[in-house]
């Protein structure tokens, strides 16, 4: 197994590590609102190895690599496959999250910024792509993906969600062979990029012309992709999100409070 970090050809990652065999699919993993389907758009569009890839609906057998939102669960882990995995800088996600809650229980979407931060995460099932129809018992129920895997309880608050996710989504080096670490504002500023990295670090042909996605979410049905810019943290929120960050995880991201340096 072979690892390169940082930057491979002008491209960031945070770590990029290979099998020794080309990858036959991908799967890509993390968090909500961190890029996921736009990479995995990229991939199929650009790739034709990779075009057959699952991405994030549900097979006949259940999630193929277990939920690529959720904390790793896949039943084996394949050298033929490589793990993309995801990380968006906590503010703009934080952010992100508060305008787009996929999931979050109807109390907790409503509530203004600050008091989404602080307050206890919950989510529901509201999606038949967890495998759930719509109207039956289990429609509406608490989603126990969004859980402590271990202890079984809600997590305290989004923050205290991010580092265990975040956690989970690191041990995926451990569990793929061919597994490829990278920053949402990376894959978004240069994607043709990120698919030339991909290409070459994993010896998968691409078409000679690069295939942008315009497309929101990588769907076509969803209308054009319009970039938002979010409005900075207050100063009592900014501290309030890095007191309960772990912040030697974020900066193993590559993620610094705003002002802070590492040397």
């Amino acid at each position: 197994m072979q690892t390169d970090d940082h930057f491979s050809d002008g491209f960031p990652v945070i770590a990029a590590q290979g099998a020794g065999v080309v990858p036959q699919e991908h799967f890509v993993f993390g968090e909500r609102n961190s890029g996921t389907n736009l990479a995995h758009a990229l991939l199929t569009t650009n790739i034709p190895a990779l075009a057959e890839s699952a991405g994030d609906r549900i097979g006949p057998h259940g999630f193929r690599y277990g939920w690529k939102h959720g904390f790793p669960q896949m039943v084996a882990a394949p050298a033929s496959c490589l793990a993309i995995v995801l990380f968006r800088a906590p503010d703009t996600w934080l952010r992100s999250m508060h305008a787009r809650p996929w999931h979050a229980a109807p109390e907790l979407a409503a509530l203004p910024f600050s008091e989404f931060l602080r307050a206890q995460w919950h989510s529901r099932v509201d999606e038949q792509n967890f495998g759930v129809a719509r109207g039956g018992l289990r429609w509406g129920g608490e989603l126990h993906y969004d859980r402590h895997p271990l202890t079984g309880q809600r997590f305290e608050n989004i923050l205290a969600l991010r580092r265990a996710k975040a956690a989970g989504f690191l041990s995926l080096a451990a569990r793929f062979e061919s597994c490829l670490m990278l920053r949402h504002e990376d894959v978004s500023r240069d994607p043709e990029g990120f698919v030339r990295f991909v290409s070459e670090r994993y010896g998968l042909a691409r078409y000679k012309r690069f295939r942008p996605v315009e497309a929101r979410r990588g769907r076509i049905r969803e209308g054009k992709f319009l970039p938002t810019d979010y409005a900075p943290l207050d100063p009592e929120d900014h501290q309030f999100v890095w007191a309960e960050l772990d912040r030697a995880q974020e900066h193993r991201l590559g993620y610094e409070p705003e002002g802070d340096t590492h040397d």
